[in-house]
């Protein structure tokens, strides 16, 4: 699955839990992103200070999100926008930092910080929520349905699912599905 692909939503009980390895690779993850989203927020000062002097040293912080921010916003909002998330984020960040220079003659700008800073902790945030989310209440196939899986359980309705794009978690479940067959 691309990050353009369109956006399949299955209907509710359509995919099956994972079991406690998969479980315990997303809560992995999640405590991995958590501690990614920690760090945005140790270096939040130099973030908005000196966004462009500060990339190198996020550059592991940064790719994450333009791999697959797509992912993160489609499948977690139930939207199909395609690879609007990331198109729209880098033009803004791209026109941050490029006014940030004919103003200032530097892309060393608050403004620019801030909205970076903003990005990253809301990616962080976001998924690392949800991959610890999915690995406590279980939610089959992908964590970015986590929050939807968890209103459902608490509305007593269901909610949609997706299957995971990451091949890995993917493999890790249904090599456990296989073991209880």
């Amino acid at each position: 699955m691309g990050q353009s692909d369109d956006l399949e939503l299955q209907e509710f009980g359509s995919l099956q839990q994972p079991a406690i390895y998969g479980r315990f690779i997303r809560l992995v993850l999640g405590g991995i992103c958590l501690f990614g989203l920690t760090e945005v927020i140790s270096l939040s000062t130099q973030i908005v200070t000196y966004p462009f002097s500060m990339l190198p040293n996020l550059s592991l912080l940064v790719v994450a999100p333009i791999l697959i921010l797509n992912y993160v916003v489609n499948i977690g909002f139930g939207v199909n926008w395609h690879r609007l998330p990331i198109i729209v984020s880098l033009t803004t960040l791209s026109v941050l930092f490029l006014a940030s220079w004919m103003m200032t003659n530097s892309f060393d700008h608050e403004i620019v910080g801030f909205v970076l800073l903003l990005w990253l902790i809301y990616f962080y945030a976001h998924l690392g929520i949800s991959f610890v989310l999915a690995g406590l209440i279980a939610t089959p196939g992908c964590e970015m349905r986590a929050i939807p899986h968890l209103f459902g359980k608490m509305t007593g309705r269901g909610s949609s699912e997706h299957h995971c794009p990451v091949p890995l978690i993917t493999r890790i479940d249904e090599w456990e599905s296989s073991l209880h067959e």
